[in-house]
C-alpha cells in the first residue's frame, strides 16, 4: 500500500515536470485604441496541469489580466480577453502579451496602443465675409483605422482674444459638420479655427482625442460711406469742401474711388466729381447762387452715403464812386434792400436802395461847384469814399435815369434837338426815306438766308442759315444769360470748298436743330452759335451747348481723318450775358462784358478739341466733370466723361424721386 502511494506521488511529480509547449494561435493587430478589446487564443500541446497566466507588458511594466488553473492536453483556451483603458494601460505605447504556464511561456508580437484620432477636413472654402456662415466638414478616424464616434469642439479665435467663440457638434461614424456665423464686426484678417475631436467612456472620461487647425481669411467689406464737410453752411463766393470716407465692418478706412454729386433744391445735379476717397473736393459757390438747401450724394463700391448743406443768404452790394456818380451793384444772392447815407462834405443825404440780384443803379452826386469829400455809409459803416469835383446848385443825390430833365439842362436839350433836326434834313435831301421804307415793307419770313463770305481771293463760298444773328454796338433789349459755342477755323485760306464746306454747313445745321442761332464773322474764321433763352425758351442751355460742341467736334475729327487738307480748328464753350432782341428771324445781340473775347481766346487755344472758359465751367459741372489746364497763362477746362462704379445714376435718380415725394 505504501508502495502504491509512493508511486502515485512520483507519477504526479513526473507529469507536472514534463515540458508543456504553449502556442499562441492568433497574433494581435498592429494598433489598438483605448476602448478596444483583445482576445488571445492559446493551445497547450502537452498533457499537464498548473496555473495559466497572461500579462500585458507595456513600456517595461507587467500587468496581469488573466490567471486560471489548467489541467489538460492539446486544448485551445479563449479566455484571455482584455479591454484597453487607463487602468490597464496608463500611457500609450508599444506593448506585448506574455503567456506563462509553469515554467513555459510564449509572447505575442509587438502592437501599439494609441489614444490618437486623425482629422481630415473636407471643406475647401477659406474666404469669408463678416456675418457669413462658416461651415467646417470633415472625417475623424482613430489610429486603428476605425471611425470615431464622439464629439467635436470648434474654437474660433477672434482679433480680440476676450471674444473667443467655441462651437460644439457631434462625431458620428467618423463624420463631423460644425458651423457658426461670423460676427458682423469681425476685423479683416487671417484666423485659425482649432478643432478638437474626442471620444469618452462610460465614466465620461476622454479616452481618444485628435486636434487639427484650419485657416480662414475674413474679407474687408465696405459697410459705410461717411461724407465729411468742413461746414454745414457755405457763403456765396466760397468753396464747399467735402470728401467721402469708405469704411469697413470695423470702421477702418478702405482706399477706393467715389463719385460725389451735388443736387440743388430743384433736384438738378449741379456738380459731379470722381475722386479718391478721403480726398477733399472743392466746389465753388458762385456769388449770386440762391440761398437753398443742397444735398450731397456719394457712391463707392456699391455703398451710398448722403448729407446736406445750406447756401447762406448774403445781402451785399458793390458800392463805388466814379467821378460824380455813385454806382451800386447787387453782388449778393438776395435782393438788396438797404438805406445808404451819402455824406457830401459831411452833409448826410439818405437814399433807399432796392436792387434785384445782379441789378445795378447809378446816382448823380451834385453840389455847388467845388471839391468835396464824399463818403457812403451802410448801417454806419463806410463802404466808399473819394474827394471829387461836383457841380450843381445844391447838395443832392438823384438816380441817374431821373437826373437828366429839361428843366435841369435846358441848353443841352436845345443842342440835342438841333443835331437831330440837322440829321433829319440830310436824310430827306439824299432820298434815304424811300429805300428805308421799301426795306421795311418787304420783309422775308421763314426763308433760308444765304450768308456769303469770302473764303479766299480765288473762290467765294456760301453757308446757309435758317436764322442768323447780327452784332450790334448799341442795342436796347433784354439782358439774358446765354451759352456760346464758338468754332474757330485757323486755316481759312487753305480750305477751298467741296467737302470742307459741307462739313461747316453740317455744323450750322446741327446747331440750328438744337435751337442755336449762328453768327459768322471774319469769313469762316469764327462761327459762333448762340443759345439764348429768347430763342430756346429755357434758361438751362448748358447741356444743349455741350451736345452741339461734341457733335461738331466729332464731325470735324471724322473729316480730318480722311481729308488730305485738314481743317485746323478749335471749339470753345462759354457762358455769359448778352443784350438780345428778336427782329423777325434775325437775333440782334450785343456782348455784355468780355463774353465774346473770352470765347475767341479759348477757341484759339484749342487744338482740335473742346475747351471751356471759367464761366462755362461753373455751369457745366452739373452735367460733366472737367480737368483744369493752363495754356499761355490762361486757365481753360477740358471736358471728360463721368465714371461710375456701380449703378450710380440709378441711385441718384431714385434719390431725386425721393426728394420730390418729401415735398408733398
Amino acid at each position: 500500500m505504501k508502495k502504491i502511494f509512493a508511486f502515485s506521488v512520483f507519477l504526479l511529480f513526473f507529469v507536472s515536470s514534463v515540458s508543456a509547449e504553449i502556442i499562441i494561435n492568433q497574433q494581435p493587430n498592429p494598433v489598438y485604441n483605448y476602448g478596444d478589446g483583445i482576445t488571445i487564443p492559446v493551445t497547450v500541446k502537452s498533457a499537464t496541469f498548473g496555473t495559466l497566466r497572461m500579462n500585458l507588458v507595456c513600456n517595461g511594466i507587467d500587468a496581469n489580466f488573466y490567471t486560471n488553473g489548467y489541467r489538460g492536453a492539446g486544448e485551445e483556451i479563449h479566455n484571455g480577453f482584455l479591454i484597453f483603458d487607463r487602468v490597464s494601460v496608463a500611457n500609450p505605447g508599444l506593448c506585448r502579451i506574455r503567456v506563462n504556464l509553469n515554467a513555459e511561456s510564449a509572447t505575442t508580437s509587438d502592437f501599439k496602443i494609441s489614444n490618437a484620432i486623425n482629422i481630415n477636413f473636407l471643406t475647401n472654402k477659406t474666404e469669408y465675409n463678416p456675418g457669413e456662415t462658416v461651415l467646417v466638414d470633415g472625417t475623424a478616424t482613430k489610429e486603428n483605422g476605425q471611425s470615431a464616434d464622439g464629439f467635436v469642439d470648434l474654437l474660433f479665435v477672434s482679433f480680440n482674444s476676450s471674444q473667443n467663440l467655441t462651437y460644439k457638434s457631434t462625431l458620428n461614424n467618423g463624420f463631423f459638420s460644425a458651423s457658426f456665423v461670423l460676427p458682423k464686426d469681425t476685423k479683416a484678417d487671417k484666423y485659425i479655427l482649432s478643432l478638437n475631436a474626442y471620444e469618452k467612456n462610460a465614466d465620461n472620461e476622454t479616452i481618444n482625442a485628435g486636434f487639427a487647425t484650419y485657416g480662414i481669411h475674413v474679407n474687408q467689406v465696405p459697410t459705410n460711406l461717411e461724407i465729411v464737410r468742413e461746414s454745414s453752411e457755405v457763403d456765396p463766393e466760397q468753396s464747399l469742401r467735402i470728401k467721402a470716407i469708405l469704411r469697413d465692418q470695423t470702421g477702418e478706412k478702405i482706399p477706393s474711388t467715389v463719385v460725389m454729386s451735388l443736387v440743388d433744391n430743384f433736384n438738378e445735379i449741379r456738380g459731379q466729381m470722381e475722386k479718391p476717397t478721403d480726398e477733399f473736393w472743392e466746389y465753388p459757390i458762385v456769388y449770386n447762387e440762391a440761398p437753398a438747401k443742397w444735398n450731397v450724394i456719394a457712391i463707392s463700391e456699391g455703398v451710398t452715403g448722403e448729407s446736406d448743406f445750406t447756401v447762406k443768404e448774403r445781402e451785399i452790394a458793390d458800392i463805388k464812386i466814379i467821378n460824380s456818380t455813385l454806382v451800386v451793384i447787387n453782388k449778393g444772392n438776395v435782393p438788396y434792400n438797404e438805406s445808404l447815407t451819402v455824406k457830401i462834405d459831411y452833409e448826410p443825404v439818405k437814399i433807399a436802395v432796392f436792387l434785384g440780384i445782379d441789378e445795378m443803379r447809378k446816382y448823380s452826386l451834385k453840389a455847388p461847384d467845388g471839391e468835396y469829400y464824399v463818403e457812403v455809409l451802410e448801417n454806419g459803416e463806410a463802404h466808399a469814399s473819394e474827394t471829387i469835383s461836383l457841380t450843381g446848385k445844391a447838395v443832392s443825390v438823384e438816380e441817374a435815369s431821373k437826373s437828366l430833365s429839361l428843366t435841369t439842362y435846358p441848353v443841352a436839350w436845345v443842342f440835342v434837338v438841333l443835331v437831330l433836326g440837322f440829321v433829319f434834313a440830310m436824310v430827306l435831301r439824299k432820298g434815304y426815306q424811300r429805300s428805308f421804307f421799301g426795306y421795311m415793307t418787304a420783309p422775308r419770313k421763314d426763308k433760308i438766308v444765304p450768308v456769303k463770305m469770302s473764303l479766299s481771293k480765288k473762290e467765294n463760298l456760301a453757308l446757309k442759315s435758317r436764322n442768323r444773328a447780327e452784332l450790334s454796338l448799341s442795342l436796347k433789349g433784354d439782358k439774358e444769360s446765354s451759352s456760346l459755342v464758338l468754332l474757330k477755323i485757323k486755316n481759312v485760306d487753305d480750305i477751298k470748298g467741296g467737302e470742307a464746306e459741307k462739313v461747316l454747313q453740317n455744323a450750322i445745321d446741327v446747331a440750328e436743330d438744337n435751337k442755336a442761332i449762328a453768327y459768322i464773322s471774319e469769313g469762316y474764321g469764327n462761327i459762333m452759335f448762340i443759345l439764348a433763352p429768347i430763342t430756346t425758351r429755357t434758361f438751362k442751355n448748358e447741356k444743349a451747348a455741350i451736345e452741339i460742341a461734341q457733335k461738331i467736334n466729332n464731325s470735324l475729327q471724322k473729316y480730318n481723318h480722311l481729308a488730305k487738307i485738314k481743317i485746323d480748328y478749335g471749339i470753345s464753350l462759354n457762358s455769359g450775358d448778352l443784350v438780345v432782341r428778336k427782329d423777325g428771324n434775325i437775333l440782334k445781340f450785343m456782348s455784355f462784358g468780355n463774353s465774346m473775347n473770352h470765347s475767341k481766346k479759348v477757341a484759339s487755344l484749342a487744338n482740335g478739341e473742346i475747351l471751356l472758359t471759367e464761366e462755362a465751367r461753373q455751369r457745366v459741372f452739373a452735367d460733366r466733370p472737367v480737368d483744369r489746364q493752363t495754356r499761355n497763362g490762361f486757365d481753360v477746362y477740358v471736358l471728360k466723361e463721368p465714371k461710375f462704379k456701380g449703378d450710380a445714376s440709378k441711385f441718384i435718380d431714385n434719390f431725386k424721386r425721393r426728394l420730390e415725394k418729401d415735398k408733398y
